[in-house]
């Protein structure tokens, strides 16, 4: 269940900022289920989902982690590997104290 609400939150706040090749490797990894890619998402796998060139690959996660949609797990440069954020749910209302 909480699966499916990570997804449908992301979908939210994200889906309309989403490129085609983006949208194609949010798919991609929400198609792994909880553990999502084993090892992170890489530009070599970004190319290899989207079928896009390298310097498309690497200018999207960029777009991806300034947007916020993308966390960094590890690596640096080239060799970062990145993962999903999550977003947390909207307030619904007002707290009562």
């Amino acid at each position: 269940m909480d699966f499916v609400l990570t997804k449908t939150r992301f979908y939210e706040a994200y889906g309309d900022q989403l490129n085609d090749w983006q949208a194609k490797m949010v798919s991609r990894v929400f198609a792994e289920g909880l553990t999502g890619f084993e090892g992170g998402i890489t530009t070599r796998k970004y190319v290899a989902i989207a079928k896009c060139p390298n310097r498309t690959a690497a200018r999207d996660l960029s777009d991806l982690l300034a947007k916020g949609m993308l966390v960094p797990l590890s690596g640096r440069g080239r060799s970062t590997r990145y993962g999903l954020a999550s977003v947390k749910p909207a307030v619904q209302g007002l707290l009562k104290t």
